[in-house]
């Protein structure tokens, strides 16, 4: 009943079956710089979802993103990045300024009008099928059954969980959507960056070190394990709802309540460091994001045949 376009060019979509965050911003991170060091022309594809962030002289529609646009800006300037309501649309334009050979679809998996060559869809082994209950009762965008139109399954955080418990998660998706490739994966930490003058930090700088955290992303427990794990005492730890622009008034709150802690450092997510910078000459203490990556631990040669199939 729906009217599906079809673009010439290569969709890969990357979504989720759950609302909050599934790791999904990292994973379209790792597979654009995949296929970019394939020599390939590769375009990413977003709605924008909660832009509010002004940005001058934009080419922007309104001269406002969201702190994902920020963050690939950052990591992968080299990768055009469209933000368009209408992926149609958008991926036109990709193709006709960038000559994209590739679209990357971002948080794509309930967006059927633009058709696309692989389904991709992330799923948060902390809280991997939201319940099973639909949001607002739970967490799920959809019914499960949805996930057997995807053709590879990325399980992200399978560090942060029991090797028993993720076992009963691969068992179940397996129940559900059958056969379909999953993908384990973590989210790597890399560095520390310095908010103030980008300086980097070996992560082993956090052991032993009392530090006070805060974030505004989808799921904020993974980053509490993630300082934990590398053995910081985290004395405090304020979290914001997803996408969160910060005011000044609430910068000066968490301040104030870290200076009265005494940490080391405030440790926040490179997600919240791109839109932080107008900020950073105001901290009294040492202001650093982690920086994480994703890394397959297993399943490497899966994806890479899946992507690979395509590429060529």
């Amino acid at each position: 009943m729906l009217k599906t376009v079809r673009l010439p060019a290569c969709v890969i979509s990357v979504g989720n079956i759950t609302v909050g965050g599934t790791g999904k911003t990292p994973v379209v991170e790792y597979i654009s710089r995949y296929i970019h060091k394939k020599g390939k022309r590769v375009a990413i594809l977003s709605r924008g979802y909660a832009s509010r962030i002004q940005q001058k002289n934009s080419s922007l529609t309104g001269n406002v993103c969201n702190d994902e646009y920020l963050l690939f800006r950052e990591n992968i300037p080299e990768i055009p990045h469209i933000v368009n309501k209408n992926r149609v649309k958008g991926g036109r334009e990709a193709i006709e300024r960038f000559r994209a050979e590739y679209l990357l679809l971002d948080d794509g998996f309930q967006h059927l009008k633009l058709a696309r060559d692989v389904n991709i869809i992330t799923i948060d082994a902390l809280n991997p099928l939201g319940y099973e209950r639909i949001f607002p009762e739970g967490l799920l965008r959809e019914p499960v059954e949805g996930l057997k139109r995807a053709d590879m399954i990325i399980l992200t955080h399978v560090d942060q969980c029991s090797p028993n418990a993720i076992n009963s998660i691969i068992d179940r998706l397996r129940k559900i959507a059958g056969h379909i490739p999953i993908i384990e994966t973590v989210h790597k930490p890399v560095c520390l960056e310095s908010v103030k003058d980008n300086a980097t930090l070996d992560i082993g700088f956090l052991n032993g070190k009392r530090v006070f955290g805060f974030c505004a992303i989808g799921n904020p427990e993974s980053f509490r394990k993630s300082i934990e794990t590398l053995g910081a005492e985290l004395i405090g730890f304020y979290t914001f709802p997803d996408h969160h622009v910060y005011t000044s008034s609430e910068l000066e709150k968490v301040n104030a309540e870290a200076r009265r802690m005494l940490p080391d450092a405030i440790i926040i997510t490179q997600k919240d460091k791109v839109k932080l910078q107008e900020y950073s000459t105001r901290w009294n203490i040492p202001l650093l994001s982690l920086k994480i990556e994703i890394r397959i631990v297993n399943g490497l040669a899966i994806f890479e045949n899946k992507i690979d199939a395509v590429l060529n």
